[in-house]
Order: C-alpha cells, then sequence, then structure tokens
C-alpha cells in the first residue's frame, strides 16, 4: 500500500498531467527543434524547449513520449487498483469460530444441555463455566485461538459436527 506522501505525490502527477497534456512532439523549423505540447486547454501548440540540434533520435524520443507514457502508467495503476479491489471482494470472509462458540455458550441451550450429557459439565447455567470447559476441551488459552490456529479451529468444527450430530438424534 501506498505511504500519505505516495499518494500526495501520485496524485500532483496525475494533475501535472491533467495541466500539460500527454500530447508531447518535436517540431524542427530547418535550425532548430522545440519540444511541442498541445496545451490541453486550447488544444494549441506550446513550444516548452529547445532541443539541441545533435541530440540523438532516443533522447528525442524518450521526451516525445514522456507524457503519454505517464498517461499509460498512471492507467495501468488505476486497472490494477480496480482489479486488486475486485480481488479481495471475491476473497471469503474470515471465519469467525470464537464468536461463533461464544455465541453457542452463551444463547445455546441445546449446546448447554450436550455439554451435560456428552461431557460432564455439571453447572451450565454460568457462561465462565461453559467458557472453561469450553478451552479445556479444545485444548486453547482463548476463544481467539480458535481463528488464530487452525488446528484448535479444526477441533472446533469436529466438536461441533459431533454437537449437530447429538441434536439430530
Amino acid at each position: 500500500m501506498a505511504t500519505e506522501a505516495e499518494k500526495r505525490k501520485l496524485e500532483q502527477i496525475r494533475q501535472d498531467l491533467t495541466t500539460v497534456g500527454a500530447d508531447w512532439a518535436i517540431e524542427a523549423d530547418g535550425a532548430s527543434l522545440a519540444l511541442v505540447v498541445r496545451d490541453p486547454v486550447d488544444g494549441g501548440p506550446r513550444a516548452i524547449a529547445a532541443i539541441a540540434a545533435d541530440a540523438p533520435f532516443a533522447f528525442q524520443d524518450f521526451l516525445i513520449r514522456a507524457g503519454e507514457r505517464q498517461q499509460f502508467l498512471l492507467d495501468m495503476l488505476d486497472r490494477c487498483s480496480r482489479a486488486y479491489r475486485k480481488l479481495l471482494e471475491k476473497q471469503p470472509k474470515p471465519k469467525r469460530y470464537a464468536a461463533e462458540c461464544a455465541m453457542k455458550c452463551r444463547n445455546d441451550q441445546a449446546f448447554r444441555q450436550f455439554l451435560i450429557e456428552r461431557h460432564g459439565l455439571r453447572d451450565a447455567t454460568d457462561f465462565e463455566r461453559i467458557k472453561t470447559k469450553m478451552h479445556f476441551i479444545l485444548r486453547i488459552e482463548s476463544l481467539n485461538d480458535l481463528d488464530t490456529d487452525e488446528a484448535a479451529a479444526g477441533r472446533w468444527k469436529e466438536f461441533r459436527a459431533a454437537f449437530e450430530q447429538w441434536r439430530r438424534q
């Protein structure tokens, strides 16, 4: 990602290119060469620099294409940025197993009954006791481990599947 300074610099490049335009050329009058831009405001040609008569063609070509190439790079950057945002939108949202487990512990009476019947929880009236039992069963320090540790997430999925199977019986 770009820093704020880089974003400002990029915006300045965009503004400069809008002000000066991307249509550049070299004009010759027989004795001299000049770098000319087409003014975006009125469309008229504006000589902006004298070019040495013995300047190699590669240097002249570089100057002629500078605006066009800047525009090309800015357009490509915009396309890449749009493609990146589109890919981000397609990314699946991360699973929130910790929140799911907490909600089952806090609100799901069937889940509490499952803990009593299958896992020996004596008192399922207190959220903290239920949560402590889940820490023990899933071998985790915190429910957040379910979102950060793949093995813990796997144990939660197996536990949840066992609960769902028990509930269907």
